[in-house]
């Protein structure tokens, strides 16, 4: 009898430790990270989004979330995101790491609401280029395509953090170039420039009768320099102040008393 109790108790120990092992890698299952409550996204669209919010999540270790509203009964942007993103538990580990992406249709308003380890990962100079990247689309009413960009930036800030240090002010991603794109624009703009002159050159030339000499053109003793001198006159300095850039990510408590980073914008 002893020895079964023994054993029972050592199953019971064995099970709770897994248990707690495994809590932080499920901790964010069977959770919604796509709330479309404006009803923005068809069915493709919406299973789409989603799949890939989950993937990037769960790979990433970080909640990537988007709700959509219609209205938002009167609450800034800011505290909805927060309070959303609070009371429906999102966020990955200890620090409940995640990003919140809200669009409120009623204002036309975006906020990105971050917190724990994202704080760090969306800077407000991260957050700005994000919200400026998604916002064409949404005024353009192709709302798949800006949570699409929205998922795939938010991938790649974090894979920066991780491997390198975060984006931020004056290290933000730039656009790829496209040489094929520029080079036909510059030789286009180029045969222009270059056929209007010849144009006007010509049209200037038709006055002018053809000599045999470059010297024949010029009427004799219609040149003469006597003298010549350079006057300073003045001088002027215009002194403007280099604006100041700011890094990293300012953060607030919502009403839960937790930690966010974020930053709203408009469409």
């Amino acid at each position: 009898m002893k020895i079964k109790l023994k054993n029972l108790s050592s199953f019971v120990f064995v099970t709770f430790l897994m248990m707690l092992l495994s809590f932080g890698a499920f901790a964010s299952e069977g959770k919604n990270r796509l709330v479309d409550n404006a009803g923005l996204l068809d069915s493709s669209e919406f299973k789409s989004i989603s799949s890939k919010l989950d993937e990037i999540s769960e790979r990433q270790n970080m909640d990537i979330v988007i709700l959509t509203e219609k209205s938002l009964g009167g609450k800034s942007l800011e505290s909805y995101a927060d309070d959303y993103f609070d009371n429906n538990n999102y966020g990955i580990g200890g620090d409940r790491s995640g990003i919140l992406l809200l669009i409120d249709m009623g204002e036309r308003g975006t906020h990105i609401s971050t917190s724990g380890y994202a704080i760090k990962v969306f800077t407000d100079a991260g957050i700005d280029h994000i919200l400026e990247k998604i916002t064409p689309e949404l005024k353009d009413k192709d709302y798949d395509d800006a949570f699409e960009i929205f998922a795939n930036l938010c991938d790649e800030f974090i894979t920066k953090a991780k491997t390198d240090k975060p984006y931020d002010s004056g290290s933000l991603p730039k656009n790829p170039f496209n040489v094929l794109l520029w080079a036909s624009i510059a030789i286009l703009v180029g045969a222009v420039i270059a056929w209007l002159v010849v144009s006007y050159m010509k049209k200037q030339l038709k006055t002018v009768t053809q000599k045999a000499k470059a010297d024949d053109y010029i009427q004799k003793n219609s040149l003469q320099i006597k003298n010549s001198r350079d006057i300073f006159l003045y001088s002027s300095i215009v002194r403007r102040a280099r604006p100041k850039s700011s890094s990293g990510s300012s953060t607030h408590r919502s009403s839960s008393g937790r930690i966010h980073g974020g930053r709203s914008g408009r469409f």
